[in-house]
């Protein structure tokens, strides 16, 4: 009888405090906004590196052994964690202690279960210890241009060791480590030579060892900014430092769409008078494009020297942005004027430079933008998801 009376009690003191409670913790609210339980990051927008994920797109397959070295905030490594699903592996390296917690925390957030991380600086041999130096963008390396500043060490692997043991045998790497691909690429040789993996690498234009040893071993090189076969540093745009090479082998082209020499078809060709300016310096073309399904090369000549400031450019479809970079103007003005898209259906396209937070600068000069299609892609089917 007793408890029976406590537990009416309890059940008036409940439907009496609910309300007061729910408003507390803003319960209503939270439901009618989706913050409860949120939406995972990986189904959101992801920017990151857009030239390199389209071929990622291409080329991880559902049940694919992928490694993705050098995973920074795995940025790259979710897109490679969806393609190749719920059957596939991804193996990710990150040797900087100051960002593999943030590697590991988005990997979590994003939902990313077929992903293992590993803490190594991939390197020509394994259990060695070598020197991280803190970079000034999170972008830490084994070298450092004067050998001063910050170091943590960290304990080196080798990706054929760690492929024995494992026997996980990778059908594509991505690879930046900030200038140690080659002493990473010398402790792959003996899976170069065997499966003949297909490898995404950043090189610097002036350092053609990796392009050198992996064309020796009977790779091609194409650059993912502009579609060119690479054989020596000549062939890169001029001015162009950094850029991103897809290697796949003489043996494997066939099973790839990646098979130059490409066939380009000039699009359109834009002028300044095609752009409007806002009060900011902000632009974006006066009068949308429509292109039809395929792949396209946006070849960009502009000027800018301002440093302090924080400008995104991209490419938007239906107000939705497909293509992004972010940074400040000098530098994506430098470094950032070639870029990739890829319309899985015919499409009406708004190009556009948006300065943020106030920022401006006033030597930002559109001069011209050349839109090509690359029609070796126009019988590629559309991916079902991304």
């Amino acid at each position: 009888m007793l408890n029976k009376i406590k537990d009416k009690l309890k059940y008036k003191l409940a439907k009496i405090l609910a309300p007061e409670i729910d408003k507390k913790l803003a319960v209503e609210e939270k439901l009618a906004s989706v913050q409860l339980f949120g939406i995972a990051p990986w189904y959101q927008e992801n920017l990151w590196e857009p030239p390199v994920q389209i071929v990622l797109r291409d080329l991880c397959k559902p049940g694919d052994i992928v490694f993705d070295v050098g995973a920074n905030f795995a940025g790259l490594t979710t897109v490679m964690s969806r393609m190749v699903g719920p059957k596939g592996i991804v193996c990710a390296f990150e040797a900087s202690p100051r960002i593999i917690d943030k590697t590991q925390r988005n990997l979590v957030l994003s939902g990313c279960n077929n992903v293992q991380l590993f803490h190594h600086a991939v390197y020509s041999t394994s259990h060695e210890t070598v020197k991280i130096y803190l970079g000034s963008h999170l972008n830490d390396s084994i070298y450092s241009e004067n050998g001063e500043g910050s170091t943590y060490e960290v304990k080196t692997i080798a990706l054929d060791d760690f492929i024995d043991h494992t026997k996980l045998v990778p059908n594509l790497l991505k690879m930046d480590i900030e200038g140690a691909e080659f002493d990473a690429i010398k402790g792959l040789e003996k899976t170069l030579i065997a499966a003949k993996p297909h490898l995404v690498l950043e090189t610097q234009r002036n350092d053609t060892r990796c392009l050198d040893f992996l064309r020796n071993l009977g790779y091609v090189a194409i650059d993912v900014n502009t579609y060119r076969e690479v054989k020596s540093a000549e062939d890169y745009p001029v001015g162009a430092d950094i850029r991103n090479n897809l290697y796949i082998h003489g043996d494997r082209l066939g099973e790839t769409p990646y098979q130059a020499p490409f066939q380009f078809v000039s699009q359109s060709i834009l002028g300044p008078e095609d752009f409007k300016r806002t009060k900011d310096g902000s632009a974006l073309l006066k009068n949308s494009l429509i292109l039809p399904k395929g792949r396209y090369l946006i070849d960009w000549d502009f000027t800018a020297e301002g440093t302090d400031n924080d400008l995104m450019c991209g490419v938007k479809v239906n107000e939705k942005v497909i293509f992004r970079y972010h940074a400040f103007s000098q530098l994506l003005a430098s470094s950032y004027r070639d870029w990739v898209i890829n319309l899985p259906e015919t499409s009406e396209i708004q190009l556009y430079f948006e300065f943020q937070h106030g920022t401006q600068d006033p030597t930002l000069t559109i001069n011209s933008a050349k839109i090509t299609k690359i029609t070796n892609f126009d019988s590629l089917p559309s991916a079902l998801y991304f």
